[in-house]
């Protein structure tokens, strides 16, 4: 097994558990802010459009970490989480506010990647090494397309295929955790598949649990139909091109 920069990409056989059997982008650090920081009064606050936040993404920087319900050391535990995934991918997490603990440390409240979807804790800055990005993904289940946001920009529109009837794909908002590269191609997963903290609502009791999987496919001819487990389709020459510049991290809303 080895890993190479640009989204943690594990080498092997894989089995993303709600799709059939079975990189870390390098950014710049950037400083934690309090919850309640304000500019000075003679100083206005810029008027800022959301699409133009990057997204702070938060790696596991020690062995491991436990998030937490509160931000305080003694506040009840959600989960721990190891610095390497079950994916064999670096752990990252997506940060949504930094607040003052009550120990006076900094905190995030981050989207954790476990059931049920959605699930927040407060994990502690110290733990963590931040970075952001960008890029964000955005899939309309109704017009089977994915697309490519960078900052306010649209980078791409991609087809996709989905999740039939009785496995749909889960609906709300969720991050990248792993990129894996399947031994050939001519997989169900295609040429990559990238592992997102979405589980299934319907798998429960494949490999990891049901995680939602968006990857290539070896049957181009479901792009555009409701076909997987849950998972979300992409025709080969898309999921390299996403492969390439995506990091760990990286937030996707499913509508």
């Amino acid at each position: 097994m080895r890993t190479r920069t640009a989204g943690a990409i594990v080498l092997g056989a894989i089995a993303l558990a709600a799709c059939g059997r079975a990189s870390a982008v390098r950014f710049p650090m950037i400083p934690a802010t309090h919850a309640g920081s304000t500019a000075p009064p003679s100083q206005p606050v810029p008027s800022v459009k959301p699409c133009a936040r990057p997204t702070l993404i938060g790696a596991v920087a020690t062995g491991a970490v436990t998030a937490r319900t509160e931000p305080g050391p003694f506040a009840t535990k959600v989960a721990s989480f190891e610095k390497v995934n079950a994916q064999g991918a670096q752990q990252v997490f997506d940060l949504q506010e930094a607040v003052t603990g009550l120990d006076g440390a900094t905190w995030y409240r981050a989207l954790l990647p476990m059931r049920p979807n959605g699930t927040t804790g407060f994990v502690p800055g110290s733990a963590l090494r931040i970075s952001q990005t960008p890029y964000r993904l955005d899939v309309s289940q109704s017009r089977f397309r994915l697309i490519v946001w960078k900052g306010c920009r649209v980078a791409a529109r991609f087809p996709i295929g989905l999740g039939k009837s009785g496995t749909p794909t889960p609906v709300g908002h969720f991050y990248l955790i792993s990129l894996m590269k399947p031994p050939t191609p001519d997989s169900v997963y295609g040429a990559y598949a990238f592992g997102l903290s979405a589980y299934s609502d319907a798998i429960r009791d494949w490999r990891w649990g049901g995680v939602i999987g968006l990857h290539g496919t070896n049957d181009p001819a479901s792009i555009g139909k409701r076909m997987s487990h849950g998972c979300i389709r992409m025709r080969n020459q898309d999921i390299e091109r996403l492969a390439r510049i995506l990091p760990l991290g990286t937030p996707i809303t499913i509508r």
